[in-house]
């Protein structure tokens, strides 16, 4: 766990390292804003194409496995090209997970059939363990079901607001090493908002809102994989000068 608990992590000097994560940061933000806008103004000015939007295997969930994809495979040739290190495999295998999530694990590609699912539907996806859970939950005690809910939530924007705030200090010009981490964290947010939707509600507007915090949350995920093969390719070239 060394790499994730030294204050150089993120690769170059500091100097380089506040003005590489804030670009890649910023980046990420203002194409999660914008697409999260897009989004929502097609949904409400032309309805007509809501439906290619935010269906199954729509433009929405199609984006999101296309995201997930560049972060597994950027995630994979990194490591390949460089040796292993803990942040680029955790961001890869988080983003495998996902993809196979988004995938429902080939059932729609090969032609399979998933396990029946305890309270209707299939079990085809990680997600559906915390449905399960939910469901069992809420057999026991409707409490017990909505506090599982709660902790996604508490959870989720606990790690946004960590993002948020070192977002904050990186601005005013003083970084750590969770800086080198914000989107990973803003990831696991989005994803875990997403979830608790997706275990408790059951509108439409609210399943198109899970559908764009994937979207952006695999939008964040490979924007960190770039960033962090960028920052170490920037920590050789300040070492090889030197």
């Amino acid at each position: 766990m060394a790499e994730f608990a030294h204050p150089t992590f993120a690769g170059a000097a500091p100097d380089l390292r506040r003005s590489d994560q804030f670009r890649f940061v910023a980046m990420a933000l203002a194409l999660v804003g914008a697409v999260t806008v897009a989004a929502a103004l097609a949904a409400i000015l032309a309805p007509g194409i809501r439906h290619l939007l935010l269906r199954e295997d729509g433009i929405v969930e199609m984006g999101t496995v296309m995201f997930l994809a560049a972060a597994v495979l950027g995630a994979g040739a990194s490591t390949l090209l460089r040796g292993p290190r803990i942040p680029v495999m955790l961001a890869g295998l988080i983003g495998l997970a996902e993809l196979l999530d988004e995938t429902s694990f080939g059932t729609r590609l090969f032609g399979f059939q998933p396990l029946p699912l305890y309270g209707g539907g299939q079990l085809d996806g990680f997600h559906d363990l915390l449905i399960l859970a939910y469901r069992l939950l809420r057999d026991v005690s409707h409490g017990l079901a909505w506090l599982l809910v709660a902790l996604l939530l508490v959870l989720s924007v606990g790690l946004m607001l960590l993002a948020l705030r070192h977002i904050g200090r990186g601005m005013a010009g003083t970084t750590t090493w969770l800086s080198g981490h914000v989107l990973l964290f803003l990831h696991v947010g989005f994803i875990g908002l997403a979830q608790a939707i997706d275990i408790a509600a059951s509108s439409r507007a609210l399943a198109a809102v899970e559908e764009v915090l994937e979207l952006n949350a695999a939008m964040l995920l490979a924007f960190y994989v770039v960033q962090v093969g960028w920052m170490e390719t920037t920590r050789r070239r300040v070492g090889d000068i030197r």
